[in-house]
């Protein structure tokens, strides 16, 4: 019944599906509309009927309260009013909104944290120019409104958000970063974006490029096989940049920039003595 309730609600409305409805469920001095699904109104009678039960002056009726308060009736039982299951219900909205917002300004404080300054220009006029399906892909992705199975549940198209792959939730995080069964295209991800950096490199004068990719000279020739970073560029045999690149989730940011750069403190030691 919600579902349908919902589906009116967002036509009445003009909410696209993508959007949540749980700033429509706040109260109106919350900005909401005091719209409550009929799960809500139900649970409300329920509520109102255990009451009735327990405080009947007919002992008779109590013991039916104390037979079914082991049943799927519990339930019920920890409201004492229909007021305390709106404040529940209206609560639970506003942590759900409130975990959106989260996420989303995770994103964008990772974004400014960790881009410099002087290529945000040049990061928004590429994807200014990017063609119209993959800039809507990446809106989307920042909104977290892709249809994911997580999300496509949480509109009502699905009843199961388990990834047909390896039956975790498909969450975005679980399609972008997490599969077990998909790390092989992680993989190639991975060095696709290594490869075009690559590629960019090979025309700076004086270099030697070194790359961790078939077609390139391996990075072990400098460093050995104990470390080896996924890019060298050496300029002038007396400048050494190294590279390693990771495509993660944007909250774990920080915590792959602290894992990589403790992984390379004895590597970058080293080769300061050299160049």
């Amino acid at each position: 019944m919600d579902s349908v309730v919902n589906k009116y609600v967002r036509k009445w409305l003009e909410i696209p599906i993508s959007e949540t409805l749980s700033n429509v469920y706040l109260t109106s001095n919350k900005f909401g509309l005091n719209i409550y699904p009929p799960s809500i109104k139900f649970v409300q009678c329920q509520t109102v009927a255990r009451n009735a039960l327990k405080t009947s002056p007919n002992h008779s009726i109590k013991d039916l309260w104390k037979t079914t308060s082991e049943s799927k009736n519990i339930q019920y039982d920890v409201y004492t009013s229909t007021k305390e299951v709106l404040k529940t219900f209206t609560s639970g909205q506003e942590d759900k909104l409130q975990n959106h917002l989260i996420l989303q300004g995770s994103f964008f404080s990772n974004v400014i944290k960790f881009s410099l300054s002087k290529l945000n220009g040049i990061w928004s006029k590429s994807q200014s120019n990017l063609p119209k399906n993959i800039y809507n892909f990446t809106i989307r992705y920042i909104n977290n409104s892709l249809p994911t199975r997580k999300n496509l549940t949480k509109w009502g198209i699905l009843s199961n958000s388990d990834c047909s792959f390896c039956l975790n939730p498909e969450t975005l995080l679980h399609v972008v970063a997490g599969c077990q069964t998909y790390l092989p295209r992680f993989t190639w991800r991975h060095d696709s974006v290594l490869n075009f950096i690559a590629q960019t490199l090979q025309p700076v004068n004086n270099s030697n490029l070194f790359v961790d990719l078939p077609g390139y000279k391996s990075p072990s020739i400098v460093t050995g096989d104990t470390f080896r970073p996924d890019l060298l560029l050496s300029i002038n045999s007396d400048c050494l940049y190294i590279l390693e690149l990771f495509v993660g989730y944007e909250s774990n940011l920080q915590t792959n920039v602290d894992r990589k750069r403790r992984r390379y403190e004895d590597l970058i030691t080293q080769q300061k003595k050299q160049f």
